[in-house]
């Protein structure tokens, strides 16, 4: 079953606002592409976090934040023991796909379309599992930290996020710039517009740690272990787990 809770959305209805529709799908399309050639190494992070998961030997439950299209659980979960899936996004286009995706699974499924912190403060207990990906770190390192503090309390067993991380190294303009210059050659899929709109994405948005640091939020949030777990071929985006 789907439950599908968005303000002012119903799954299977129209979006109220069509230009943020179309802004929404011109710019999906465009990630969908890398997400289709293995790019962003889905492919080797979803079989990471299904593993983790095929470990469960009864039902357990596992929130989403920042679920988008849930593409990624659409793959891993019918091989798990998931009881109930819980997806959290700020996008109302993303919770349609996601419901679209999760449609006629054999586990519950919720869909909110809320603020993440507030969604997990209303939890009425801990999901045994939470997983994001390519999203907290948009966030100021300060804002970093209280949402992981927040899944903290929402999560009884263990964290995985993938994320994009900068080289010890570095600093954020020598990580843009690390990232024009490898990822430009690489992403030949893409027209020179779709390239430029992920760049002017990447330039104003992303806010990536160095691997040091997102461990230590994992610690400082209250888990009590903290691992790098995955680095993908490129050395742009690792893989975390971190335990309750």
């Amino acid at each position: 079953m789907v439950n599908v809770h968005i303000h002012q959305f119903r799954g299977g209805g129209a979006v109220v606002d069509a230009s943020a529709m179309q802004q929404f799908q011109t710019q999906w399309a465009t990630y969908q592409k890398l997400v289709d050639h293995d790019l962003l190494s889905h492919r080797a992070v979803g079989n990471l976090l299904g593993s983790a998961l095929k470990r469960y030997q009864r039902p357990f439950s596992i929130m989403d934040i920042a679920c988008g299209d849930a593409s990624l659980m659409k793959r891993v979960l019918p091989a798990t023991r998931v009881g109930h899936y819980h997806g959290i996004d700020l996008a109302e286009p993303a919770l349609e796909l996601a419901a679209k995706n999760l449609a006629g699974m054999a586990f519950a499924v919720d869909l909110d379309h809320r603020d993440f912190v507030e969604a997990m403060n209303d939890r009425p207990e801990p999901a045994d599992v939470s997983w994001c990906s390519l999203s907290i770190h948009h966030l100021p390192t300060e804002d970093k930290l209280h949402l992981l503090k927040a899944v903290r309390g929402a999560t009884g067993s263990f964290l995985m996020i993938y994320e994009p991380t900068r080289l010890d190294h570095e600093d954020r303009g020598s990580y843009l710039d690390r990232f024009a210059r490898i990822n430009r050659p690489l992403w030949t899929m893409l027209t020179p517009d779709e390239w430029k709109q992920i760049e002017h994405h990447v330039r104003t948005a992303d806010l990536p740690e160095t691997s040091a640091m997102w461990l230590d939020l994992g610690r400082e949030a209250g888990f009590s272990r903290a691992d790098q777990v995955f680095v993908d071929p490129t050395d742009f985006y690792r893989l975390y787990r971190y335990d309750a």
